[in-house]
């Protein structure tokens, strides 16, 4: 049998929630898939729960592999994919019977790199649909997805950055080399998105809900993620492996020009900074001067902080105070910001920030530099300009 469409499911001691992952993709409508289970090191029952699917059902095949997280497991299931199309499924949700039949219709009439449809977010603990993590983005065809500009209503923001709701054309991710980066250990479906974009041609959304995600499961990677509060490093180490890879493949500037950048920095680092909703982390003095360095090289790289202009009066602010060279502040200083760190709304989180970034009058350089040297990055620049 010809393999149409790969399914790959990465899974780590999924066992409670396998077989109803597992059933609603034996039970598609299309008969021409493949599912890849790969087996990142359970020590649950998953590993005999996959053996007892695959003798019932010949198109499941099971990979085992030593502990590596999410993308590693992803990235065996794709060097082995024989699918002319693939997609992904997390085993902790289920999908509806028709959804893959639908998503490669519709990647086939459009000739399309990538499909996506909507989802539905629901609730672990009584399975009720939850609104506010579902979607039903608006159909549409975008012939050049990596041409075109930024806007609110663009096509590509409307597919979200989640891959289990999205067909790839298998040959498309090949020719560009595109894998998940294996040092993230939760979000790295972030980095992959961003990494299409260079390369997205033909993109196809169809609105409705067929992939139901499971939302607050004890134990998940995304249940720790928002259990620790706003991410602020890992969201600057995913912007900053994001820049590297369009600097890399040349696509740096067309983004910069496109708006792409300052919408990855809006949603990556300064909506952490903004979000009211979000208190900033208690890190300590050492761990902002780190942060501090990370978004300062982050700009140095992009380098053109012209562009961030049309982010608006704040936003811009923003950006200033973190591209600035750390530099001590007395104490009236500090005090002042942390004063004015009291205000509502944007002003006063600018100034609670500036009060977080600081450090005693004395202690710029020096310390920032021993940072850099303990994060194991080049740290001559920073010395220089202290």
């Amino acid at each position: 049998m010809t393999v149409a469409v790969s399914i790959i499911v990465p899974c780590y001691n999924v066992a409670p929630y396998l077989d109803a992952c597992l059933d609603s993709l034996v039970n598609q409508t299309m008969p021409d898939i493949e599912i890849i289970c790969v087996n990142d090191g359970s020590t649950d029952d998953t590993p005999a729960l996959l053996s007892a699917w695959a003798r019932r059902d010949s198109r499941i095949r099971v990979i085992d592999r030593e502990n590596g997280g999410q993308g590693a497991a992803r990235n065996t299931g794709m060097d082995v994919a024989e699918g002319e199309y693939i997609g992904f499924a997390d085993p902790d949700d289920y999908v509806e019977h028709s959804m893959y039949a639908r998503l490669l219709e519709e990647a086939r009439r459009h000739d399309a790199d990538i499909t996506a449809c909507g989802y539905a977010g629901f609730s672990d603990h009584d399975g009720k649909l939850l609104e506010k993590w579902s979607r039903s983005p608006a159909a549409g065809v975008e012939e050049n997805v990596k041409s075109s500009s930024f806007h609110l209503n663009a096509l590509w923001m409307r597919t979200d950055v989640v891959v289990w709701n999205k067909l790839y054309r298998k040959d498309f991710l090949n020719r560009h080399h595109l894998r998940f980066e294996t040092s993230f250990r939760a979000a790295e479906d972030d980095v992959f998105c961003l990494m299409l974009l260079p390369h997205a041609t033909r993109v196809a959304v169809i609105p409705d809900r067929l992939y139901w995600y499971r939302r607050q499961r004890e134990g998940s990677i995304s249940s720790s993620w928002d259990e620790r509060g706003a991410p602020f490093m890992i969201a600057v180490e995913r912007l900053m492996h994001a820049t590297e890879y369009w600097k890399k493949v040349g696509w740096l500037d067309s983004g910069l020009a496109q708006g792409w950048v300052s919408q990855a920095l809006r949603v990556y680092l300064l909506g952490h900074f903004l979000a009211q909703d979000y208190p900033l982390p208690q890190l300590s003095e050492a761990e902002w001067a780190l942060l501090r360095a990370r978004c300062r090289k982050w700009f140095a790289m992009v380098g053109n902080m012209d562009a961030f202009r049309s982010l608006g009066k704040w936003d811009f602010a923003f950006c200033r105070l973190l591209a600035a060279p750390p530099e001590g502040a007395g104490w009236l200083s500090r005090a002042s910001w942390k004063f004015l760190s009291r205000c509502r709304g944007r002003r006063g989180r600018y100034y609670e920030v500036c009060w977080r970034l600081s450090l005693p009058e004395g202690k710029g350089g020096e310390k920032t530099a021993a940072l850099e040297i303990a994060a194991g990055e080049e740290h001559e620049e920073l010395n220089d300009e202290s």
